[in-house]
């Protein structure tokens, strides 16, 4: 199990996450599926391409952060348990459970 330390800027503010690194393909197709642990993920792809995500048997809301091979945030969305679904480009992907926000530095940021 490998962590690396993610840092993105978002409505002025820099919001830096220790994620958990998502680079086998069963590890990506899980993901947060059947998870109620609350620790980010970071997954990784060969390459730019488009990536979808679905929140089908996600039980948290989710921040998701698109980025692409510079690490620079290419889409940020909210997605809610069992109901969105929403893709673009990118060779990284960060979920970040939206609990995680619940500190006052970033109270009211999503």
């Amino acid at each position: 199990m490998r962590y690396q330390k993610i840092s993105l800027f978002y409505k002025g503010k820099k919001i830096t996450v220790k994620a958990k690194v998502c680079d086998s393909d069963s590890s990506k197709i899980i993901g947060k599926m059947f998870s109620f642990n609350e620790k980010p993920l970071l997954f990784v792809f060969d390459k730019e391409q488009d990536v979808k995500i679905h929140m089908f048997f996600v039980f948290m809301p989710l921040i998701v952060v698109w980025l692409d091979k510079n690490k620079n945030s290419v889409k940020v969305r909210k997605m809610y348990p069992f109901i969105s679904f929403d893709s673009a480009k990118a060779k990284y992907v960060l979920e970040i459970p939206l609990k995680y926000f619940d500190k006052d530095d970033f109270r009211g940021i999503f």
